[in-house]
């Protein structure tokens, strides 16, 4: 099912789906392009200094577009955008965590993620002791991820920089502990009040903001450049 949706999804800001590839895993690799450069982590990383506010704006305001068009990804995280030589933020991996975790249960998933909980809504990791409840991803835990990769995108830093090991992530995100604020001039109160509000947890992320409204936050900042 969610081949046939990447498959099917046109937008600039969307990796096209080339292929697909067997022999990496138990699962089937899906194929996309590579961007010049390279991932938005190992991008943010390189020009950590350099990024305008303008900038890490612009890279942000790419993929939540996309939002607006009622295209959920499911598995937003700074290694599954990758960034072109023109610095256009794209998209990948539609839909792959939904598909680990309806066959194979939440603890496999817990233990599989490689790093992506960093940017994961902590409602992912909650079976309420049944693991046959398979989570389905929904705007709002889009949306928690898009104010994880805003802190990465203003800080240049992953989030929970601070911890190195996945498994401290995941406690973390079990005694609802979230990455602190990082000491950059582009993070002032507005953008940090923004973020904590994408990481509601009240009522599973029903009182976080819209990606309409995530989407007019970055326009409004970035018309006041």
């Amino acid at each position: 099912r969610e081949l046939k949706v990447w498959a099917r999804l046109k937008h600039e800001n969307i990796l096209s789906l080339l292929g697909v590839a067997t022999g990496f895993g138990p699962f089937t690799a899906m194929v996309c392009p590579w961007m010049d450069n390279g991932t938005l982590t190992s991008y943010l990383e390189r020009n950590k200094e350099q990024l305008s506010l303008r900038d890490r704006l612009e890279l942000v305001s790419h993929f939540i577009l996309l939002h607006s068009c009622s295209v959920v990804h499911g598995d937003l995280t700074g290694s599954n955008v990758l960034v072109s030589a023109s610095g256009r933020a794209q998209l990948s991996d539609f839909g792959l965590s939904g598909i680990v975790k309806e066959f194979l249960g939440t603890s496999y998933l817990s233990c599989s993620m490689n790093g992506t909980a960093r940017w994961a809504a902590p409602e992912i990791f909650t079976t309420h002791g049944d693991e046959s409840l398979v989570w389905i991803p929904t705007e709002q835990s889009d949306i928690y991820s898009f104010g994880s990769i805003m802190l990465q995108v203003c800080s240049g830093d992953v989030p929970y920089v601070n911890l190195q090991r996945d498994v401290q992530v995941l406690l973390a995100l079990s005694k609802g502990v979230k990455p602190s604020r990082p000491q950059t001039p582009w993070m002032d109160d507005q953008f940090w009040d923004f973020i904590q509000r994408c990481w509601s947890t009240e009522e599973y992320g029903a009182k976080r903001p819209s990606a309409e409204e995530a989407l007019n936050f970055v326009e409004g900042e970035l018309s006041l450049l």
